[in-house]
């Protein structure tokens, strides 16, 4: 955790959020910063964000709402978040760990037929929370 935003010495904690998003981009365009560090796009445009959320399959897991004049507060979250989900029906095959808290899910799904088809399987290698009855994230 930052308590302290700091850019050639400079504190811009009590900057806005555009300002500090124009001085990152700035830094991003005069140097030759590469991974790990990445630019997050931004966009004040509905429509680009929305298709932006269509990229779930491509691992996007949401996005950031941030007011253009929020001041940094270290530790707390002052922007929103709207995360991407995405469902599906399956068939769980096998269960490790306790069908209450199961660590990995061997799953199936129905075939074009209607058919259960356990070959089509997908395997959840992290830990699922929350009501199992109503199934799981990431379920192929």
């Amino acid at each position: 955790m930052f308590d302290v935003l700091r850019l050639q010495g400079a504190d811009l904690t009590p900057w806005s959020y555009a300002r500090r998003r124009t001085a990152l981009e700035t830094l991003f365009a005069e140097t030759t910063l590469s991974a790990p560090f990445t630019l997050c796009p931004s966009t004040t445009d509905p429509a680009t964000a929305r298709d932006w959320l269509t990229w779930a399959s491509a691992g996007l897991e949401g996005l950031c709402f941030k007011r253009w004049s929020e001041l940094y507060r270290a530790g707390t979250r002052a922007w929103g978040k709207y995360k991407v989900r995405v469902t599906a029906d399956a068939i769980v095959g096998a269960v490790t760990g306790t069908v209450a808290a199961p660590q990995t899910l061997l799953l199936g799904r129905y075939d074009d037929t209607g058919e259960a088809a356990l070959h089509r399987s997908y395997r959840s290698a992290r830990p699922h929370r929350g009501d199992r009855s109503r199934g799981c994230a990431g379920a192929g």
